[in-house]
């Protein structure tokens, strides 16, 4: 039986994104998955034979990993895989620039779920959506809430004051315990945010141990609130509940499917989306897509969602 080679080299959401189409292909034969090192947690979690291949991201590493598979999907497609694949058997994800520009200069369209298109570059047959072997589940009869803190795009990110006022809420109506949860950049913040908190259930774990310890905070969660980010992708795949409070990014650039039930975002903000990754300054001066998040219209929001 032939062997495969899928190739998405990064970021967390895009692998994540693309194990969907790695369960679909594992149905032909095993399936390697070429990622930078980092990732290879989550790709142990697919299901199916998918055995993870950690790479540096060198082209001439690249060539050397494929030589020996009848088949090479490309998810990634930049120049680097176009180096190490020329002249082999080769699917590649192909993205439209043009559309997503349009997006951001605020056309009503959007762009079509990146799940879907990946599986489309390996085939038409499946099922896209992300899918990760949840391996527990909550385990005291405790409500048990993530919250993200913090984030590489600034303007992407729930404003403090909102995690800390969700985080009180969650505790004092529900009686929940809180993880904020975050990279290990945003360990001061979560911190901050925790004492914040006073004496209720509140704890940082933000950055206490890469992707791997991520995700066994994030499985045993009954609920996690992110911003439109790696965990919130992280959370859906494992069947968590996930509430993805949207800023100055919306479901418009593609990363979320049509009928996701878990989209927050405070309407109307004509100037969102506006950009692609979330940004790290306000083109419009004034952070309409944050400082109007209502730390109450969240909460209830999220427990209509648990419910």
């Amino acid at each position: 039986m032939a062997e495969n080679l899928l190739v998405r080299l990064h970021s967390l959401g895009d692998v994540v994104l693309a194990s969907g189409t790695a369960v679909a292909m594992s149905g032909s034969g095993p399936v390697s998955f070429a990622a930078r090192a980092v990732y290879e947690p989550i790709i142990r979690r697919i299901p199916g034979s998918i055995k993870p291949i950690p790479v540096t991201g060198n082209w001439k590493e690249l060539r050397r990993v494929s030589e020996n598979f009848s088949t090479i999907v490309d998810l990634q497609n930049n120049l680097t895989t176009r180096l190490a694949f020329a002249g082999r058997n080769v699917k590649r994800f192909h993205f439209s620039r043009r559309l997503r520009r349009k997006v951001l200069l605020g056309a009503e369209i959007t762009l079509p779920w990146r799940a879907e298109e990946y599986l489309r570059t390996w085939s038409v047959h499946g099922d896209p959506s992300p899918v990760l072997t949840r391996f527990e589940t909550p385990r005291d009869g405790r409500f048990t809430v993530g919250i993200v803190a913090g984030g590489r795009w600034p303007m992407k990110t729930v404003p403090s004051g909102v995690v800390t006022e969700l985080a009180r809420l969650f505790c004092d109506l529900k009686g929940a315990r809180v993880l904020i949860m975050g990279d290990s950049e945003d360990c001061l913040l979560a911190e901050h945010i925790a004492e914040q908190c006073g004496y209720r259930d509140v704890k940082s774990v933000a950055g206490e141990g890469g992707i791997s310890r991520l995700i066994d905070r994030i499985e045993k969660l009954d609920l996690l609130i992110s911003p439109d980010s790696g965990p919130a992708h992280l959370a859906l795949a494992l069947g968590v509940p996930v509430q993805v409070v949207f800023t100055s990014t919306s479901p418009a650039l593609g990363f979320w499917s049509e009928n996701f039930k878990g989209a927050f975002m405070v309407d109307p903000i004509p100037c969102r989306p506006c950009h692609r990754h979330g940004g790290k300054k306000c083109t419009a001066g004034d952070e309409q897509c944050r400082r109007m998040l209502v730390p109450r219209d969240v909460f209830e929001e999220a427990m209509c969602l648990v419910q």
